[in-house]
């Protein structure tokens, strides 16, 4: 084999490996989502590597039967130096408490992600009570009597020991 033809089997390899590296390296990813109230409107949000303007699908489903989920398109915008990013925002009234899983897959390729998250039961909502307290009318009590002062008590127990001493020589 001469090196011409070694050169260009060298060049074809390189190139198919370079095509098959990239379409390969294409991916994305899902922030962490973790518990989520029923009724809370949530952004599932991620990264990835694709172009901007590429559009992902976004799947909710509950890991079970009957209940409700979610779906739609989000579309990659312009990132930082290392990645792009994509958002996708999920109402979850009329989910059901439970765990729930998330797909997002590339449309024109096999970049694909998914993670689970767990919605709580909303917690019923506490009335708020007011108490009115009303106090019964009050009066002014009426005036009591004004005491007097008691005068000196000697001169009656003086009285009393004379007229009982009275009685008893009396008696005699």
């Amino acid at each position: 084999m001469n090196v011409r033809k070694l050169a260009g089997v060298a060049a074809v390899l390189v190139l198919a490996a370079w095509i098959c590296g990239t379409a390969a390296a294409q991916g994305t990813t899902i922030n962490e989502i973790g518990m989520v109230t029923a009724g809370e409107t949530i952004t599932i949000s991620g990264t990835t590597n694709l172009a901007p303007g590429n559009r992902l699908i976004v799947t909710v489903t509950p890991v079970g039967f009957g209940a409700a989920g979610a779906s739609g398109t989000a579309v990659v915008q312009e990132g930082n130096a290392t990645a792009n990013t994509w958002s996708f925002p999920v109402d979850t009234s009329g989910f059901e408490p439970g765990e729930y899983t998330v797909t997002v897959e590339w449309v024109e390729g096999d970049a694909t992600a998914s993670t689970t998250f767990t919605v709580t039961e909303a917690a019923a909502a506490t009335p708020t009570v007011t108490v009115t307290v009303t106090a019964p009318p009050t009066t002014a009590p009426e005036p009591s009597p004004t005491p007097t002062a008691a005068g000196p008590a000697g001169p009656l127990i003086a009285a009393l020991a004379v007229g009982a001493i009275g009685y008893l020589v009396r008696r005699r």
